[in-house]
């Protein structure tokens, strides 16, 4: 009768470690979210990306993110996957109000977390290089948008490439700029552009400095719309504001690719609250 125990009672012992191991793949994901590593708005690892890093099962990669989800420190997206809802998200408090911003100052709609961003004006650049300081940089590998795909001309929509996003902060801390950067990735693997290290130079010279290819922006414009879900949460946004958004695609003539030769590199797109963001234009004389 010993050996009919035996079973059930190992049986109980891997549970323990099965229910274990997917608490200890959610803490490390809270802290690396609690770090600032994804940052409210930016993609978690994927499944995939879970079993592939952690070597766990699927089954405990996705009871993990559950788990973040029912925290409070994500939420699904579908088949886009799992978006961080940022540090201390998983907690019931309420974050301060920015004050004494001056009489340049505007409100913005309430922010994902039901509280009123109030936002100073920022003028920004020719060049695009937003005042404040990088509150976080999050760089993986994944599909770009139908867009970013058409921009960069790829030969199958479906390719992967190198994602760069970073958010600026204005001087209060309020979130004031959103850069998105596409990068094929014959460009920027095994250079700094696919590393997360935070790169201070605008984003231009870290293009030209990463090979020694001419550069050239072939195509630049800004258009208004409303933000996606992920812009309005990192800019504290609803999904009814309006954003700025400045699009930069950049070519390399050079070898790059012995097949394609001259061919789009980078796809960048920047990201602005609308109603306190003044873009300085070109003046032509």
């Amino acid at each position: 009768m010993a050996g009919a125990t035996s079973p059930q009672g190992d049986e109980g012992t891997a549970g323990a470690k099965k229910e274990s191991l997917w608490k200890t793949v959610r803490d490390q994901l809270v802290a690396e979210i609690e770090s600032g590593m994804y940052p409210a708005g930016a993609l978690l690892p994927s499944v995939r990306e879970l079993t592939a890093k952690l070597t766990v099962s699927t089954t405990t990669a996705r009871k993990a993110l559950a788990e973040l989800v029912s925290d409070g420190y994500a939420r699904s997206e579908g088949t886009r996957g799992h978006v961080s809802e940022g540090p201390n998200a998983g907690r019931v408090e309420v974050a301060p109000t920015v004050t004494d911003v001056g009489p340049r100052a505007h409100a913005g709609a309430e922010g994902m977390s039901g509280v009123v961003v109030v936002r100073t004006a920022v003028r920004i650049p020719v060049d695009g290089a937003a005042p404040g300081r990088p509150t976080g940089v999050d760089v993986r590998t994944e599909a770009a948008p139908a867009e970013v795909a058409l921009g960069l001309r790829l030969p199958d929509s479906a390719d992967p490439v190198v994602v760069r996003r970073r958010l600026t902060a204005d001087a209060h801390g309020v979130p004031s700029q959103l850069r998105v950067s596409y990068t094929v990735p014959v460009f920027a693997e095994g250079t700094r552009l696919a590393e997360p290290d935070l790169i201070e130079e605008p984003w231009s010279t870290a293009l030209e400095r990463a090979h020694e290819l001419d550069l050239k922006v072939i195509e630049s414009y800004v258009t208004a719309r409303h933000p996606d879900d992920a812009e309005a949460a990192m800019l504290g946004l609803t999904p009814t504001a309006c954003v700025l958004v400045r699009v930069d695609v950049t070519q390399a003539t050079g070898h790059l690719d012995t097949q394609e030769g001259t061919r789009p590199i980078d796809y960048t797109m920047t990201v602005w609250p609308a109603d306190s963001t003044r873009l300085d234009l070109e003046v032509r004389q």
